[in-house]
């Protein structure tokens, strides 16, 4: 090794590289996989958010109106989902992509050695992957969870459709009210006050959907 210059050592396959460890090291750092916290406060939960208020919207669109269709409301909701799902999972996987690309250069530049098959463009890679399938099953959990009250009255288990279209909003604020408390915790606020702030955004929208819906 060269005592006259700093060392990183990057995983690369069999060897390590002599490069200046200020800016090199911060580039290893920003294609590593990202952290399972940094996964659902950054992209499940704003996807969360996303996709919980497009339901509600849904449900005021389809179940809070006059000679409501449950059929038509409960396609609805999985198919928004669904949408939501592929497009976040796909442009978040494009987008993260490219900014690997532009990583893995600067490294290579810096390194004077491709990095292409080693270590670091694997662990990009899978980082990549999750960001995208977290974008994935976050509306796939509000399909779930809000489409469960209408499948109950599919299955005649619950004998209201309005009884079932209340229950799926409810079990709505309650998504954006729980995700609200969890982003309190990680910040100097009261988790309480954030999580009530947020649910009454959700319940003022979602009231002001379902009255814009029945003044048309």
């Amino acid at each position: 090794m060269c005592p006259h210059c700093p060392i990183i050592f990057i995983l690369f396959k069999d060897d390590c590289q002599h490069a200046t460890v200020m800016g090199l090291s911060a580039l290893v750092r920003k294609v590593m996989p990202v952290e399972p916290q940094e996964l659902l406060r950054r992209y499940f939960i704003n996807t969360l958010f996303d996709s919980t208020f497009v339901v509600l919207g849904v449900l005021a669109a389809s179940a809070f109106i006059t000679d409501a269709d449950p059929d038509i409301a409960l396609g609805a909701l999985f198919a928004a989902c669904l949408a939501i799902g592929i497009s976040s999972a796909v442009s978040v996987y494009e987008a993260e992509h490219v900014e690997i690309e532009i990583k893995m250069q600067e490294i290579e530049k810096a390194t004077l050695s491709s990095v292409e098959g080693t270590e670091v463009e694997r662990k990009a890679r899978i980082s990549a992957y999750a960001v995208a399938i977290t974008n994935f099953f976050a509306p796939v959990f509000v399909a779930i969870v809000m489409g469960t009250p209408l499948l109950l009255y599919e299955a005649e288990l619950i004998s209201d459709f309005g009884i079932a279209a209340t229950l799926s909003s409810i079990l709505g604020i309650g998504i954006i009210f729980g995700a609200g408390y969890y982003l309190g915790t990680l910040g100097r606020g009261r988790p309480w006050l954030r999580a009530v702030r947020m649910s009454v955004i959700a319940v003022l929208a979602f009231g002001a959907l379902v009255l814009f819906e029945r003044l048309l």
